[in-house]
């Protein structure tokens, strides 16, 4: 996570060119010159120089991050860690072949925004986004905690023949705090209150987890004796540690997991071209299982919508028009976007590409598997667990000088685990307990004096640069950009359901003219709506009240038939008429002044063809108490 280079300060007798590209080997390592050299001119014959070379890694100040697939310098994509890693590897391959992928970490997918950054901002950025470190072994970039030798540590203490010179220090690692409890809230995407009873995925209730540092209960490699158990809260908001007591003075911590929620990744297995000339596209993911019909799940009032995960479709946003569960096929409406109607026949999606839906309440199994620990509630209390891990306990960093003397009599045998991330176990009579295993952060050595290591240690994560926080302020414009964009998109899409409506209204409404359209109306009365419309759905006749049923008319793409929701448990609704046949004006009329008529629940026959529009009208008489719903492709006026 910081800089492997190597300081060359000296003295030469006249002016000596050193150029951009020079090199040298120092312990194996290949260091270039990549800037320009600095030298002071004291005279004649004395030219002091310093030169910075830096190894492999130093290349990645060098070049620009650009999208694989389009090329664009500013821009978001949703993704996981290692492909992030591929297209930083596939960019830097470009100008400096060689470069390959190392160790990475699994994580589900996150937004990272960029904007003309670097690689070396880049892979910072790809680090601090999935709470984890970097590290660069030649050629090789490895995305994870970088930590060896944990079974053979190298024991270190203050002391003669100990290892460490007088000067032995303690600092507090980024002022942290040891904390007990953690809060956290999770995403409020594909959530519907009105079901799942929270606005945010909450953690599994009232659960336990098992966490070593690297593995989980039941995968391959947990070591139990290592491990802490986490327990949840009865309401899902916070966790703790469930093998040690709390105390009283400890504070409380919190995390944000916004990209925590419900979701299928699923993917493409069919590319369908209903009409190119009129962005007419469908697509088919045969993998969806049989107890997942999108349409029994979407959630009303949100439009169901798809974004693409990869491909050149990757990270837009288009609302689905239909699903068809039979065939597993979605229709999907064309957007304009970037200044082109997608998709198209440049910008589509693959066999392959992956995509997740948005606008739906998935069911359980999506959402928490207490019986197999699965599910996103619980991949959620998998991501706390391991932030607890890494932050719950007291941070430090300790920094010392090893004897030279006590290094030199056994270099042969401590070499090798004086190294990057090589594990300690550091011990003190006065300050620690027991023994701590903590990693070697950092590690400085003088070239004349390669038995004088000067070490770093700490028990925490490494954390990234200042310059990193500052680059995410920079990437914040291309949120904003984004945000803009969809805002459009929407407008856009919005914007062509008023004027289809508007069209409909127009016809629908003999006393009515059509629209106007002045630059201003200055009026001292404004009547809106028609008689036809006074009307609402209640919970009786004698004392009439609103319900709050979750009345609607809805459309099965796979049976082609429109519902016309009924009343309380699937029996009639009651609707009310508000002005037909009152003649008296007052601010009190009694429910016997007003019409009332039990309406049954309608189903549809088939209507196959979907580019008509349909009127639904609530037929009843004056002289009745029942009435029907009832479609037509024509509007009927109110006493017709």
């Amino acid at each position: 996570m910081g800089e492997d280079a190597l300081y060359l300060t000296f003295d030469y007798p006249g002016y000596l060119d050193v150029p951009v590209g020079a090199y040298c080997i120092f312990e194996e390592t290949t260091y270039y010159l990549l800037k320009p050299q600095n030298f002071t001119k004291n005279g004649t014959r004395k030219f002091s120089y310093s030169l910075t070379l830096h190894a492999d890694s130093g290349r990645l100040s060098l070049y620009r991050f650009k999208n694989t697939v389009d090329g664009r310098l500013k821009f978001d994509m949703m993704a996981r860690p290692k492909e992030y890693l591929q297209m930083l590897v596939d960019n830097i391959n470009k100008r400096n072949p060689g470069w390959t992928i190392g160790d990475c970490i699994d994580a589900k997918e996150r937004l990272i925004s960029f904007n003309h950054n670097t690689l070396a901002e880049v892979l910072d950025s790809i680090a601090k986004t999935f709470e984890t470190e970097w590290y660069i072994r030649g050629k090789v970039i490895h995305l994870g905690k970088m930590q060896f030798n944990k079974d053979n540590p190298l024991p270190l203490s203050y002391g003669k023949g100990n290892g460490f010179k007088p000067g032995l220090g303690r600092s507090n690692y980024d002022n942290s705090m040891a904390f007990d409890i953690l809060y956290v809230q999770g995403g409020d995407r594909n959530i519907d209150y009105s079901t799942y009873g929270s606005k945010t995925l909450l953690l599994p209730k009232g659960q336990t987890l098992r966490f070593d540092g690297e593995h989980f209960e039941g995968e391959d490699g947990f070591n139990l004796a290592r491990s802490h158990q986490y327990i949840s809260d009865a309401e899902g908001v916070s966790i703790r540690r469930n093998d040690k007591p709390m105390s009283e003075l400890a504070p409380e911590d919190s995390f944000d997991s916004s990209e925590s929620y419900p979701k299928r990744i699923g993917k493409v297995s069919g590319w369908v071209v209903v009409d190119a000339e009129k962005n007419f596209y469908d697509f088919e993911d045969s993998s969806i299982p049989a107890n997942l019909d999108y349409n029994d799940v979407m959630i009303v009032d949100q439009p169901m919508t798809v974004v693409f995960q990869t491909g050149m479709l990757a990270g837009r946003e288009f609302d689905i028009q239909s699903y068809n569960h039979a065939t597993r096929r979605f229709e999907i409406a064309s957007a304009e976007l970037d200044g082109q109607i997608m998709p198209n026949d440049i910008f589509k999606a693959v066999v392959g590409d992956e995509y997740v839906i948005y606008g739906c309440t998935l069911p359980n199994a999506y959402i928490c598997d207490n019986s197999t620990k699965t599910g996103a509630s619980w991949d959620f209390f998998k991501e706390c667990v391991r932030y607890m891990w890494e932050n719950g306990d007291a941070r430090f960093t300790f920094s010392g000088v090893l004897d030279g003397q006590w290094a030199a009599s056994i270099w042969s045998s401590i070499s090798s685990r004086i190294i990057l991330g090589g594990t300690v176990s550091f011990t003190d009579d006065q300050f620690l307990t027991e023994p701590e295993d903590i990693r070697i952060i950092g590690i400085k050595t003088y070239i004349n004096k390669p038995k004088y290591p000067e070490l770093a240690l700490s028990n925490a994560k490494v954390s990234s640069s200042i310059l990193t926080e500052l680059n995410e302020y920079k990437a914040e414009e291309v949120i904003r950009e984004r945000r803009y964009q969809e805002s459009l998109q929407f407008t856009k899409r919005r914007w062509r359901d008023i004027k289809e409506t508007t069209e409909m209204l127009e016809a629908t409404f003999d006393n009515f003219s059509g629209s106007i359209d002045p630059v201003s109306v200055q009026t001292m009365q404004l009547i809106a709506g028609d008689e036809s419309l006074q009307f609402r759905f209640v919970t009786a006749k004698v004392a009439p009240i609103n319900t709050d049923i979750n009345f609607g008319i809805s459309f099965n793409t796979s049976t082609k038939r429109v519902t016309v929701a009924g009343g309380l448990s699937g029996g009639a609704a009651i609707l009310q008429h508000l002005t037909l046949g009152i003649s008296t004006l007052s601010s009190n009329h009694s429910a016997a002044e007003y019409h009332f008529w039990d309406i049954p629940k309608f189903v549809s026959q088939q209507l196959n063809d979907t580019d008509k529009k349909y009127w639904v009208y609530a037929r009843v008489a004056r002289n009745s108490m029942a009435g029907t719903f009832l479609p037509s492709e024509n509007a009927i006026g109110m006493e017709e």
